[in-house]
């Protein structure tokens, strides 16, 4: 019976956020899912220029090994951001990178880095708090079921904390899109997607082959760097996570090319006029990787299937975004659980930001 418990799992709770405004509306849904804790931290922040200009800013933090610094970077990227010189001088895109590779940096500091051994002691006594819960609830479970409890919450955790830099062996991918007038900037480090749709409520494929051509030099830039060891490759040979936050292990003297470590901070950079946007949809590989065992892992598919659902139920306006992504996910598992008997098919958390633009 060992390592065959689940802990109230699915967990479909879900954190919904909707907002609207002259330009445009958007709404923001994550759960837990199958995942045996919560990763995902979303960033959702409005920036008054003047009166009647502002910046919004939205995005997700996927956390791996635990949620210290999705949660970290997720919390403090909108003021890093209006600290960059970068930003103060309008330069959005060059604010952007700056501040993903500024954050990145930030994450050795000592101060920090015992900010984020609250959040790891924290996760250790929720795990202990959970595990107590079951124990009360379950009086015939035996040493070997407690282990498997462990081994589900899918939490990395050093036995002493003191000498640890948490962002050797923990980190978070990122993607942001900060909107502004006329030009939208997305900002993507790690394996969270993103798909435009144009006013014909078609996918932008101009979109589509910048992120083909980013990850084939991407793939190259690895082969330099001697090969991915955080991750693997999938079938369609994409990388799953070469850009990100912390897993300083990856990037500290790690490489034959000092200068080319296997993990970079810095984001790809995409923008795209308001004026060819209706929907972006972005929305983390938990996602991805569901849809994907459905299409083999075929992108323009994947893509489709998600952008074909989305565009067909967003055309109720009276219903928040939030609740159409939410309707979405509880559709998801039900098809995955339909289709596979192997619930790691579905071991991850799920989360979703749309943003509709209007005309």
């Amino acid at each position: 019976m060992g390592g065959e418990i689940k802990i109230n799992l699915p967990n479909l709770e879900q954190t919904p956020i909707d907002v609207k405004n002259n330009k445009l509306r958007y709404g923001i849904n994550k759960v837990q899912g199958l995942k045996k804790s919560l990763d995902i931290f979303n960033i959702d922040k409005t920036i008054n220029i003047s009166q009647d200009n502002y910046i919004n800013i939205l995005g997700i933090f996927d956390g791996h090994s635990g949620n210290e610094i999705s949660q970290y970077i997720s919390s403090n990227f909108h003021d890093e951001l209006l600290k960059s010189e970068k930003f103060k001088s309008q330069k959005y895109k060059d604010a952007l990178i700056e501040t993903f590779i500024n954050m990145d940096k930030s994450l050795r500091n000592e101060e920090i880095n015992n900010k984020l051994k609250e959040i790891s002691q924290k996760n250790k006594l929720n795990m202990v708090k959970k595990i107590n819960e079951f124990k009360n609830n379950n009086s015939d479970i035996n040493d070997d079921d407690i282990n498997g409890i462990n081994t589900l919450m899918d939490i990395i955790e050093p036995e002493n904390l003191e000498d640890v830099l948490i962002s050797d062996y923990k980190g978070s991918s990122g993607i942001v899109v900060l909107i502004h007038d006329n030009i939208t900037y997305i900002a993507n480090a790690g394996n969270s997607h993103f798909i435009i749709i144009n006013k014909q409520l078609k996918i932008n494929n101009s979109i589509i082959e910048k992120q083909n051509k980013d990850e084939v030099e991407e793939k190259k830039r690895i082969k330099i760097a001697k090969g991915i060891k955080f991750g693997q490759e999938i079938k369609n040979e994409e990388y799953l996570y070469t850009r990100g936050f912390g897993d300083f292990q990856y990037k500290i003297n790690n490489s034959i090319n000092i200068d080319c470590p296997e993990i970079l901070s810095e984001p790809f950079l995409y923008e795209i006029n308001n004026n060819e946007i209706k929907y972006i949809i972005i929305f983390n590989h938990g996602i991805y990787e569901n849809v994907s065992f459905e299409f083999n892992g075929d992108k323009n598919n994947i893509y489709k299937n998600i952008s074909d659902y989305f565009i067909e139920h967003l055309k109720d306006e009276k219903k928040p975004i939030s609740e159409i992504i939410y309707e979405y996910f509880e559709e998801l598992l039900k098809q995955i659980d339909k289709k596979n008997n192997n619930d790691n098919l579905n071991d991850a958390n799920l989360s979703c930001v749309i943003i509709e633009f209007f005309s």
